[in-house]
């Protein structure tokens, strides 16, 4: 075995090695030398790039520009104008402090830059190939810097080989100017690709006018104004309504003290303020902006400062949850100590004497309306409901199985006052939180009770001893979509009376144009609107123009999430939409024969119970549940 000395790498080797970190793309260049930028004070930031960045990228600024004198030492390694103590990094404010940036980017590209400062009378050129720094020259520039970065990674032919197409690197880069715009709301940013502007934000100060620039003014209609402030922490900014709810995090948009970040503590708390707004496997839209101390943060976690560790992250959750719901909610509250953060369910108490069975004019929906659209499975024989034996209450119709419907009568925002009717005392009850487990629901043929329905929306079935509540818009949405899924759907086209201009994100607009062959053969006609936005003209047979942008949107995050798009993933969409429409309602009344039709769907476990957006159909809740609930047993 041969025994190798220990040797220091050259300087030019270890900026190369040092480059993998910090310079992965074309992106990422344009993230620290726009950050430089910004750290210098500028109020007007321009990036142009060619062929996705690899070719060429250009940065000008109006900041303070950098002395002729330090102009060679800003390319060494570990040299910067932003830290200068160890105590420092306790309380970092700007966005770069490594040094790391321009000798990484200088080690694998090639450097000429122009920068002046305001005390100068001219400026000063330098210009590095792979690493080697000339001489500095005076030129002639406006106060600021002007950096321009040609064929990266030319000589680090590994690095080259493995970035994405041109349309992705540049659709990288636009995604990056996308959270900058939105980020420095007081900075004016002008992005070009190939010539072709695509985003020039006016630098107003104003977030809606930064999200209108780049997400087109239809926004403007489904955000809502975030603003939380507990003296510990600040969250400006908007979170958006169901309606531009993604398959993906693509629009979530974090920034901590100015600074873009990915934080997945962060949006799972915006996520829990959704509760049930949102379907299963949606993800809001947010644009949040959070000031907090610099020294209650660590940005120095990872060289590409996308991450962040707080010291206090329970207090963040809480924070960011209470700041989104309360936009949600319209109102504004301060943040609870963290064990408070769970909203506790909202309970309404059934009175028993006013339970009241539905009139015979409130049966919107009967067994024939069901069977017309799903068919009438074989009947099979259940147990008799049995009837409710309650004091001074009306007797049902003979022959007539009684029913209780249970009515929301309390008071909207809060549980209704216990009351005390005939002696008998009625309030209302949170069952204890249990700790969350794995369980596997069973709804079979053997013999089971109706025993009523909550709120026109819940079914309540006993059987055995479980007792079944049934969410009747999800139980027979699933119905109406196995129904459906049998059938064969053609993908033929339809033209559009008038084209529907769509705004995507940076990467959106790349995937789709990547694979926009695959669009045309699912009967889309698609063509490039400019400025990260497509006209579409034509759309397949049977799906709705009300629902072209939101499908768009979800093909574009199957094909990111599974390499492709197939007419299976078209079709279940299509036939999500129409179930939902079709299905019952929460909050229309069904008689038990109608109950009864949607329960023997289920009765043979061949039905799946959730419903094709996700949620659960029914819940169950065990005999030992109750007697948990009721102190019976611990």
């Amino acid at each position: 075995m041969i025994i190798r000395r220990i040797e220091v790498l050259e300087p030019q080797l270890a900026n190369k090695i040092a480059a993998g970190e910090v310079v992965e793309r074309p992106a990422s260049v344009v993230k620290e030398l726009v950050e430089n930028s910004l750290d210098a004070g500028a109020t007007a930031v321009t990036v142009e790039i060619k062929e996705g960045g690899a070719e060429y990228i250009r940065v000008t600024d109006n900041g303070c520009g950098i002395p002729s004198e330090d102009v060679k030492t800003a390319f060494l390694r570990h040299a910067t104008s932003k830290l200068h103590s160890v105590e420092g990094l306790d309380g970092i404010e700007t966005l770069g402090f490594r040094g790391e940036a321009l000798a990484s980017i200088a080690a694998v590209s090639k450097v000429s830059m122009r920068t002046r400062t305001e005390d100068d009378d001219y400026g000063t050129l330098i210009s590095i190939d792979g690493g080697s720094v000339g001489e500095c020259v005076p030129c002639g520039c406006p106060v600021g810097t002007n950096i321009e970065i040609r064929e990266l990674f030319y000589n680090v032919p590994a690095r080259l080989k493995f970035l994405k197409s041109t349309r992705a690197e540049a659709a990288a880069v636009g995604d990056y100017m996308l959270r900058l715009i939105l980020g420095f709301t007081d900075v004016s940013f002008k992005f070009i690709n190939n010539g072709k502007p695509v985003y020039h934000s006016a630098g107003d100060g104003s977030l809606e006018n930064a999200l209108i620039c780049v997400y087109g003014s239809e926004i403007s209609e489904h955000i809502k104004r975030v603003h939380y402030d507990d003296g510990y922490v600040l969250i400006e900014g908007f979170c958006g309504d169901e309606y531009i709810a993604r398959s993906n995090r693509v629009q979530q948009s974090i920034f901590v003290n100015s600074r873009y970040i990915r934080s997945q503590q962060i949006s799972y708390a915006a996520q829990r303020a959704y509760n049930t707004r949102l379907m299963v496997g949606r993800f809001p839209f947010l644009a949040l902006k959070i000031r907090i101390s610099p020294r209650e943060v660590d940005v120095n976690v990872h060289p590409n400062k996308l991450t962040v560790r707080f010291r206090d992250e329970e207090r963040i959750d809480s924070a960011v949850l209470l700041a989104v719901r309360d936009a949600l909610e319209g109102r504004h509250e301060e943040a609870p100590s963290p064990e408070e953060t769970d909203e506790p369910p909202k309970t309404v108490p059934a009175d028993i004497y006013s339970v009241f069975h539905a009139s015979r004019e409130d049966r919107a929906y009967s067994p024939e309306l069901i069977n017309e659209t799903v068919g009438k499975p074989e009947p099979y024989q259940h147990a008799a409901a049995a009837k409710a034996e309650v004091k001074d209450a009306p007797a049902p119709e003979s022959g007539e199985e009684q029913i209780f419907y249970v009515r929301d009568s309390g008071t909207a925002g809060g549980v209704r006052e216990e009351t005390d009717v005939n002696g008998i005392l009625h309030y209302s009850f949170t069952p204890e939180k249990t700790e969350e487990r794995e369980e596997t629901i069973e709804f079979d043929v053997s013999p089971y009770t109706i025993v009523g329905v909550a709120f026109d929306t819940y079914i309540i079935v006993e059987q055995g001893d479980s007792v079944f509540y049934i969410d009747q818009h999800a139980a027979h949405e699933r119905i109406l979509y196995e129904k459906l899924i049998k059938d064969e759907l053609k993908f033929d086209s339809q033209i559009l009376l008038t084209s529907r201009v769509i705004n995507l994100s940076p990467t959106e607009h790349a995937c789709l144009m990547d694979n926009i062959e695959r669009f045309r053969e699912l009967g889309f006609e698609i063509e490039d609107f400019g400025a990260m936005s497509i006209s579409v003209h034509s759309i397949p047979s049977g799906i709705k123009k009300e629902s072209v942008e939101k499908l768009v949107h979800d093909m574009i995050a199957t094909i990111k999430r599974q390499g492709g798009v197939t007419e299976l993933d078209l079709v279940r969409s299509s036939l999500i939409q129409s179930a939902c429409k079709h299905a019952i309602k929460a909050g229309q009344t069904l008689d038990k024969r109608g109950i009864e039709e949607i329960l023997r769907h289920y009765a043979d476990g061949s039905t799946p119970l959730t419903c094709p957006h996700g949620r659960p159909v029914m819940v169950r809740v065990s005999k030992r549940d109750f007697e948990k609930m009721f102190k019976r047993v611990l």
